[in-house]
């Protein structure tokens, strides 16, 4: 018997998504695994576009989705309702449209007798002596000097108070100092590693790409760690997924080591 060789391809949704835990396919046509491809509305899902990519050490090529519009008699069933709930809202506004011109003609309804304005009589005062208005005009002309008096002394406390200047306070602010830059590939490296440990990523994918995008450029215990024991094949991925999940996430988000990741991992 001749000896098969397995073959890996990467799958790259393209436009669409992929399902959480997509694995990768072992044949150029991607059967396997179009049950995991989510095409984005108005497409359906057409097939894959082999595509051999030689640079990548892990995959023997990756797989391209494609997509077609979907036909028009779908797409017209799937947004029926929408004009359906179009039309009863312009129905809606043209029925309360008609409602207020029909009130408003009735109010300026020309044939309505006008109303005859109330005429109100007034009584008219008494006369008052001459003697009469002579004491109160000196009464009042009293009161008038009384209430100069009692008003000159307030006007000047006020011009007094309003020549005054005002004095600013003036806070000063402390100024912050700029953070150093970190042009370190390695710090970006670490921060990316654990943030996929500690959120519990799933696909093998994202723990590729991060391998192609640091692996000339940073070395260490993290960087092993995923080149041969993360990434060493699928199956091993997935039993080493299967004990991750298993750690709590209290002691989890608290696990900053590899010496301490594997540790828990090998309980």
């Amino acid at each position: 018997m001749a000896d098969f060789e397995e073959k890996r391809y990467s799958i790259d949704p393209g436009k669409g998504k992929k399902m959480d835990g997509c694995p990768y396919s072992n044949f150029e046509d991607g059967h396997d695994v179009q049950d995991y491809i989510i095409p984005p509305k108005g497409y359906v899902f057409s097939g894959f576009r082999f595509d051999p990519d030689a640079s990548n050490q892990i995959y023997d090529g990756k797989l391209y989705a494609l997509y077609t519009k979907e036909p028009f008699n779908i797409r017209l069933k799937s947004n029926l309702w929408k004009f359906l709930l179009a039309f009863i809202i312009i129905a809606i506004v043209g029925l309360i449209i008609l409602l207020a011109l029909s009130v408003f003609k009735k109010s300026t309804n020309p044939n309505e007798t006008p109303k005859e304005p109330k005429t109100e009589i007034k009584a008219e005062k008494p006369k008052k002596s001459k003697k009469s208005d002579k004491k109160t005009d000196k009464s009042l002309i009293d009161k008038k000097k009384k209430k100069k008096s009692e008003e000159a002394p307030a006007q000047k406390e006020e011009v007094k108070t309003e020549t005054e200047p005002k004095k600013e306070e003036v806070v000063e602010q402390p100024q912050e100092q700029p953070k150093p830059a970190v042009n370190d590939p390695n710090v970006y490296f670490k921060q990316e590693f654990w943030a996929l440990i500690h959120q519990r990523v799933a696909l093998m994918d994202d723990y590729t790409n991060l391998y192609n995008e640091y692996k000339t450029k940073v070395s260490g215990e993290e960087f092993d760690y995923l080149r041969f024991t993360i990434l060493k094949d699928y199956a091993t991925f997935r039993d080493w997924y299967d004990k991750l999940k298993r750690i709590p996430e209290s002691q989890l988000s608290s696990i900053n080591t590899v010496n301490d990741l594997s540790r828990n991992i090998n309980k």
